[in-house]
């Protein structure tokens, strides 16, 4: 990391980290009883919701870890627009995830009669739809995007790879959105798990596919 863009992870962290200060600050207000899907009653305890926001934390720290370790920032050579690029979706997104995560614990301080853990798969589905939407017209860069060796090698094997991740990403979202409103919070948990191992691993097969035919 340079010395210039401390700041800006510094940032980031904060808002990663917002949410569960949050929580922590108001936990000793939050009601017994909060609505959930867990049992036959409808209602959960405590400890339900902070396994649910627990879950959310460590979605957004993976998140974090995706985008800040895996291009190597320090060694690229890239131009000054694609860096700004870089820290710009890293900053939309966090802001996004802090956001909704703090609305959630507001809505339970209040009382609120919402099930919890469907409005977590429906923020969670409209960000992936998002991201799936962003990566359709995304041009090469080393930050952002499908970045495998293959890609990386031909521009048309790029915008491919990314068409077909961007129609992935955004069928994942719409089916974990609708997935919210059916499932528990455990099944919808190993839903999730799956779908990220899917959204990593086949635009990865594929890109490598679409390399190896062109190369007869």
């Amino acid at each position: 990391m340079k010395p210039k863009d401390l700041p800006k992870e510094l940032l980031i962290l904060a808002l990663l980290l917002l949410p569960m200060v949050y929580l922590a600050i108001i936990w000793n207000h939050l009601p017994q009883n909060i609505p959930s899907s867990f049992n036959p009653s409808g209602e959960g305890g405590k400890s339900d919701f902070l396994l649910l926001m627990i879950f959310l934390f460590f979605t957004n720290g993976l998140i974090y870890i995706l985008f800040r370790y895996l291009p190597d920032t320090n060694t690229m050579t890239t131009t000054v627009a694609e860096h700004k690029e870089y820290y710009r979706i890293r900053f939309i997104i966090h802001i996004y995830q802090s956001i909704f995560t703090c609305l959630i614990i507001f809505m339970v301080s209040q009382g609120q009669p919402f099930i919890m853990e469907r409005w977590v798969f429906v923020g969670d589905g409209v960000l992936i739809t998002g991201i799936g939407i962003y990566l359709r017209k995304l041009k090469p860069n080393y930050y952002v995007g499908v970045r495998t060796a293959y890609t990386l090698k031909s521009p048309e094997i790029w915008n491919q790879t990314h068409r077909m991740a961007s129609t992935l990403w955004i069928t994942a979202g719409i089916v974990i959105i609708i997935s919210g409103f059916f499932l528990s919070l455990i099944t919808g948990v190993f839903i999730i798990f799956f779908v990220a191992l899917v959204l990593a691993a086949l635009p990865y097969i594929y890109s490598f596919r679409l390399y190896y035919k062109d190369k007869g």
